[in-house]
């Protein structure tokens, strides 16, 4: 008689995920909700797809519903379940305010409005359409854009530098060391993640923290990114990752390597309810 609420969304083809959740059903009924690791076990390893976030996202939303299930049957919230709290707030940077012309005045003034609204952090991507290489006067105006806001917010507030894989290794690394006399709190996703190498290569050589993680779907790709010890911010995707549990294994690995967690939570209501309870008994949580 209990039922769960879980999340699998994934842009604009969370209908594809939608699907792939009815075809794994089989796979899933018949177990207890208890039983997270077989579930997710069975999913992962008898569906010979690599289907990386569809596949992971449609797991997520199953393993996220049995743990609204586990923490009703037993009247716990689902962080007292999971080693209990580690913190009594949680900290949280704004994104998406930056919806204004692509001018350094006009973001100046949409982050004052961040701060008066409590913010202590924000993201934002400055970098218009660019791709792979950028003119230098596009270039130009993206400095411009973050020393306005920087201006703006004073030097405590975070300011953290979307950049959405944009760019190549050179232009990354000319990139983020321009940026650096802001002190950006990390510089994220400045090539694709599927060049380990290049990520590395630009944490090797900027003065500003790469910050990386949110599209890797399987522990292989987590050690890799961590081997060589340059990432210390890992925007890890619950939603990729298998869910609840599955963040906080990617979390342990992460603090094994020094580093911070910064969930990534672009989706709906219930991903960031989900964020909220890893966030709670996850000790190296830096924001959310």
């Amino acid at each position: 008689g209990i039922h769960g609420i879980g999340e699998g969304t994934l842009g604009q083809v969370t209908r594809t995920v939608e699907a792939a959740v009815h075809e794994m059903k089989h796979l899933v009924l018949g177990y207890e909700a208890f039983q997270v690791e077989a579930i997710v076990g069975r999913l992962s390893r008898d569906i010979f797809a690599e289907g990386a976030q569809f596949k992971m996202c449609a797991i997520s939303a199953i393993e996220i519903a049995c743990w609204d299930i586990i923490g009703k049957a037993v009247g716990q919230p689902i962080y007292n379940l999971l080693g209990g709290r580690c913190r009594d707030r949680v900290r949280a940077y704004a994104n998406g305010w930056y919806r204004c012309p692509r001018r350094p005045q006009d973001f100046a003034e949409k982050a004052k409005v961040v701060v008066q609204l409590g913010f202590t952090a924000m993201k934002f991507d400055p970098f218009g359409t660019a791709w792979r290489k950028v003119e230098r006067a596009e270039e130009d105006l993206t400095i411009d854009i973050v020393a306005a806001v920087r201006e703006a917010v004073g030097p405590h507030v975070d300011l953290a530098i979307e950049a959405h894989e944009r760019f190549d290794v050179s232009t990354a690394i000319r990139i983020g060391n321009r940026l650096a006399p802001t002190a950006p709190v990390w510089f994220e996703d400045p090539t694709t993640h599927h060049d380990t190498r290049g990520v590395l290569e630009i944490a090797r050589r900027v003065a500003v923290p790469v910050g990386t993680g949110e599209s890797l779907t399987a522990h292989e790709q987590f050690a890799e990114l961590l081997r060589e010890g340059l990432i210390d911010i890992v925007t890890l995707e619950p939603l990729h990752v298998g869910g609840i549990l599955g963040s906080r294994k990617i979390a342990a690995l992460v603090n094994a390597h020094n580093g911070v967690i910064v969930p990534h939570s672009a989706q709906g209501p219930i991903c960031t309810l989900a964020n909220l309870q890893i966030a709670a008994c996850t000790p190296n949580l830096f924001m959310q």
